[in-house]
């Protein structure tokens, strides 16, 4: 049960303009309301309680200017495997090929050893010994 409501709220969070909304009607439902705690801080309240209510409202709005212009920019990361049948697009990675990166640790490895090569020839000197 707990695995097919799972998929059921991913689903709805993958639906872009559902969840935009969703996002948007929040805020507009929390902000007002945080802002009349502020005010009631702000009148019944001590200096510090002012202060509180100053920071925790430029805390609550950047949050919200950020998340607000984030999720209208900014596609969600799809969660669920895609239904059979339905078209995917494949995304070509980006990244270093296996070869490359395992030539670069050899020869990082030579240059290594040829290092500790040289600084076994120099030899250790006496006065760390006496």
């Amino acid at each position: 049960m707990i695995t097919t409501l799972r998929k059921q709220l991913f689903y709805l969070y993958e639906r872009r303009l559902l969840r935009n909304w969703v996002y948007t009607l929040a805020f507009a439902i929390f902000v007002p309301v945080g802002f009349r705690f502020a005010l009631l801080a702000w009148d019944f309240g001590n200096g510090f309680d002012r202060v509180m209510a100053v920071i925790a409202g430029l805390a609550v709005g950047f949050t919200m200017i950020m998340t607000l212009v984030r999720i209208w920019a900014v596609a969600p990361k799809q969660t669920l495997a895609p239904e059979s049948g339905s078209v995917t697009e494949t995304s070509q990675t980006t990244g270093v090929d296996a070869t490359e990166l395992i030539a670069a640790v050899r020869a990082c490895s030579i240059r290594n050893q040829q290092l500790a090569r040289g600084a076994r020839a120099l030899g250790t000197p006496r006065s760390l010994y006496h």
